[in-house]
């Protein structure tokens, strides 16, 4: 695979073929809803950055809803797609839907807003087919049960386009056994287009940085630190130091990590800004120090937070915060390991595992940003969804999944390995009212939770808690407490 070929293929969005295999042990149909869930509005600061309508959207999106029979929503129309039902219409194969007016472009995306009200065992449950008036496949969008992320719920699921010279049209192809709800289609470019590769981690000075943008676009700001070195890059660009490479739709910039961070520090976090988005990725020269804190004798706790999330966010984590904030000194019998992890699909989990390996904890715990309330995780899922969000919400890299396998070959749930009842007395008796939660979403936190508790079972505790959203810090002691209640709780439970 060439060099442009194996970074666009690390691009932000999913692949145009959101397919993946079906999970082992799935059910057919879902569990008992949860009558409400502690982490609503996981995912609230996505929707507080500037870039959605008050309807959600994205934008400047075009949209067809799905009682445009008529072709009046900017050119949009659907066409034999099956009876109303309430919020829009549920589809049968053999529909069409016609995309607004302004989808010939190119870096399109076509997101469809569905519903899944029953499955199939196996398989697939819908697939939309975008082709152009001459019948060109122009991209496909594709959900397997496996993926379905929740039943009677609105989510989304966006279908990458390719250019076309006409009217585009999504041929829809319900499987046999399935029933799925339309509520929209929007049609909105792909600007969502930085990344960072090859993410956040231990580099050498002799390994490269790749930065991956739209073609039409440029570098706006780079930071190393919170100190710009934009300057640098385009004086290494101009020297031959740094490479850029062009594709269709994207251009790939090379630099050496010495070249762009001479005399770096031990840790540089490295942003970069282009047409309104954020990428950022954290720069290391060696691994975390297996630094334990707490009682030399105690049994080893590795404890995990995050950094602030969006890539631009304006607030501190309240888990990277919490973390930090814990006082070891009053743990007893036990020692603690803190790790402050990226917002990233892949690396925050690897982190854990390299951690893990290295400075062999006996129990893992990893907090979170949540919702309302804390949260004792009880489950895991092999899935990376966040669907709830138009088009998907990326990682601080800018990478998107959507209705994606975090590993294909594992089973689809995994839980808890966590004393809760332990953990849940243990806080209310500081003060706090933990609930009980079975969603941790589909985002970093539940890759990071199906990934410790993988690495922990038969040897150890692991699992998961978020902490309610908050942008205020001025007690930062409170969320120290509540993790080190968390690890003596777990440290003491039979």
């Amino acid at each position: 695979m060439s060099f442009s070929s194996r970074f666009a293929a690390a691009a932000l969005l999913a692949t145009s073929t959101l397919a993946v295999g079906t999970l082992a042990g799935c059910a057919e149909q879902p569990s008992a809803p949860v009558e409400s869930d502690p982490n609503e509005g996981l995912l609230r600061d996505f929707l507080m950055n500037g870039k959605f309508d008050d309807a959600g959207h994205p934008l400047n999106s075009k949209i067809v809803s799905a009682d445009s029979s008529d072709g009046s929503d900017t050119g949009g129309k659907v066409t034999g797609c099956g009876s109303a039902i309430d919020g829009g219409i549920q589809l049968k194969s053999g529909c069409s839907i016609t995309l607004p007016n302004g989808a010939t472009g190119s870096d399109l995306i076509a997101n469809v807003r569905y519903r899944v009200r029953s499955a199939p065992h196996s398989g697939r449950v819908v697939t939309f087919n975008a082709k152009d008036a001459s019948g060109t496949a122009l991209g496909k969008g594709e959900l397997k049960v496996g993926n379905v992320r929740a039943y009677d719920r609105w989510l989304d699921l966006p279908v990458n386009l390719a250019a076309a010279s006409g009217a585009v049209h999504l041929d829809v192809d319900v499987a046999n056994g399935a029933v799925v709800d339309l509520q929209y289609v929007e049609v909105f470019s792909n600007h969502l287009g930085i990344v960072i590769a090859p993410g956040s981690g231990v580099l050498a000075d002799t390994d490269r940085i790749t930065i991956e943008l739209p073609k039409a676009k440029g570098i706006e700001r780079l930071e190393a630190n919170d100190v710009a070195i934009t300057d640098r890059l385009q004086q290494l660009l101009d020297s031959g130091k740094a490479t850029r490479t062009t594709t269709a739709l994207r251009q790939l910039i090379s630099v050496s990590v010495s070249d762009l961070l001479p005399n770096r520090e031990d840790v540089v976090e490295l942003k970069a800004y282009s047409n309104g988005n954020t990428s950022r990725s954290q720069i290391r020269k060696t691994v975390a120090a297996c630094n334990y804190e707490g009682d030399p004798n105690g049994t080893k706790v590795l404890i995990t937070g995050f950094q602030p999330f969006p890539a631009d966010g304006w607030h501190e984590n309240v888990a990277g915060v919490a973390v930090m904030a814990l006082d070891a000194s009053t743990l007893r019998g036990a020692q603690v390991m803190r790790l402050v992890l990226p917002v990233e699909y892949d690396r925050a989990p690897a982190e854990v595992t390299e951690a893990i390996a290295r400075c062999q904890p006996q129990h893992v715990i990893s907090f979170g940003q949540g919702g309302n309330d804390i949260a004792l995780e009880q489950t895991a899922y092999n899935l990376q969804d966040t669907g709830e969000l138009s088009g998907g919400a990326p990682d601080n890299r800018g990478i998107i999944r959507v209705a994606q396998a975090i590993d294909e070959a594992a089973p689809a749930e995994r839980p808890t390995l966590l004393p809760l009842d332990a953990i849940d007395s243990a806080l209310q008796e500081i003060g706090e009212a933990p609930v009980r939660s079975t969603d941790p979403g589909r985002y970093i936190c539940n890759n990071v939770m199906f990934n410790d508790i993988a690495q922990l079972d038969g040897h150890g505790r692991a699992g998961f808690i978020h902490l309610p959203y908050t942008t205020d810090f001025s007690d930062r002691t409170r969320w120290g407490r509540i993790a080190a209640a968390a690890v003596q709780a777990v440290v003491d439970a039979p």
